[in-house]
């Protein structure tokens, strides 16, 4: 396979007192991550408590006080917006941190300005969340929109841990195209359930308006969705194990297995159990783990074409080139961990 055109760099990798090192820049990385997921969970806290409403303007709580505590409600969303300022700031490190790293590459940088778009455009779309007075699609456009940022951040954190320059798959084709069409399931998963929660009790505010939809066929829409994924995934994995896949390839398999049967359990208890809020809580968490497994597992179906003199028979760097974790090490130390 011909090597394909590198990302462009701007400097030899020197470093100096106000650069990053790769393996720092991936650190910083990892936080913005984990504040994005972080968030969503709040934002859940903010709808199954009913206080989607509890400040009824924005971006001030109310008409005439820019913070209000007076009740437990005002609190829950105050600080739900608060916390919005920590991810603000560390989606701007993260931004900061791609212009320093050295070496320096396009691509982060690129991903990174796209976690600032997206929180720009959460911070919109929450503020129009309220003043319509949080219906169910305003709802589930702020969801969605937290998906596509942990998406983000997550391909930022993968690439961030891999070396520049050209990929080639570690799999065949058939498992190439099994694993985008669980990625398409998934990304049908993340439409379903909101439909769900606009249709059901924990839409945000006990007077909110709800999809106008009968809640078990919409379930059901949903549930039939996680069975076709599972089964994809369950297929496959056994066609990883089959064909001598390597090892990080097929942890990763597994990891991702076990995270959508433990959604799946979290999914039928909660319906079974009339939907208690702490339950939708679990299950909201777990959709932005099943995406960001998702996501993660289809990344490392590449691997990266050593690109330089001393390349082994296949094209591939000798030293190992795929760590469990996503990191690629060249020469037997870890490039960007």
């Amino acid at each position: 396979m011909p090597p394909g055109p590198r990302t462009p760099t701007t400097d030899t990798g020197e470093r100096g007192p106000l650069t990053l090192s790769p393996r720092t820049y991936r650190r910083v990385v990892a936080v913005a991550l984990a504040l994005l997921c972080a968030i969503v969970v709040t934002g859940a806290a903010v709808r199954l408590s009913g206080s989607g409403l509890g400040c009824d303007d924005w971006p001030n709580c109310s008409q005439d006080q820019v913070f209000e505590f007076g009740n437990p409600n005002q609190t829950i969303e105050q600080v739900n917006r608060l916390f919005t300022g920590l991810v603000s700031l560390a989606v701007a490190a993260a931004v900061l941190g791609s212009i320093r790293r050295r070496p320096y590459r396009r691509d982060l940088v690129l991903l990174s300005w796209g976690l600032v778009a997206g929180v720009i455009g959460q911070i919109v779309l929450g503020g129009i969340t309220v003043l319509v007075g949080l219906h169910p699609a305003a709802v589930a456009g702020h969801f969605l929109l937290s998906m596509v940022l942990v998406a983000d951040a997550v391909v930022l954190l993968w690439r961030s841990g891999q070396p520049d320059g050209p990929r080639r798959p570690q799999v065949a084709p058939a498992e190439l195209w099994l694993s985008r069409m669980a990625v398409v399931l998934m990304v049908g998963l993340m439409f379903t359930g909101p439909a769900v929660t606009g249709t059901g009790p924990h839409a945000g505010d006990a007077e909110s308006p709800r999809f106008g939809w009968f809640l078990p066929d919409v379930a059901r829409i949903h549930s039939i969705n996680m069975w076709i994924f599972l089964a994809v995934v369950v297929v496959l994995l056994v066609r990883l194990a089959r064909s001598g896949a390597p090892r990080p390839v097929l942890h990763r398999a597994q990891a991702l297995l076990v995270v959508i049967v433990a959604q799946g359990a979290i999914g039928y208890t909660q319906y079974e159990m009339g939907i208690p809020p702490w339950l939708v809580a679990l299950h909201i968490a777990g959709a932005t783990a099943v995406l960001g497994v998702t996501v993660w597992f289809h990344l490392g179906l590449s691997a990266p074409v050593a690109a330089r003199a001393g390349i082994d028979g296949d094209g591939l760097d000798p030293v190992r080139t795929d760590g469990a974790d996503g990191t690629v090490d060249r020469a037997g130390s870890s490039s960007s961990a």
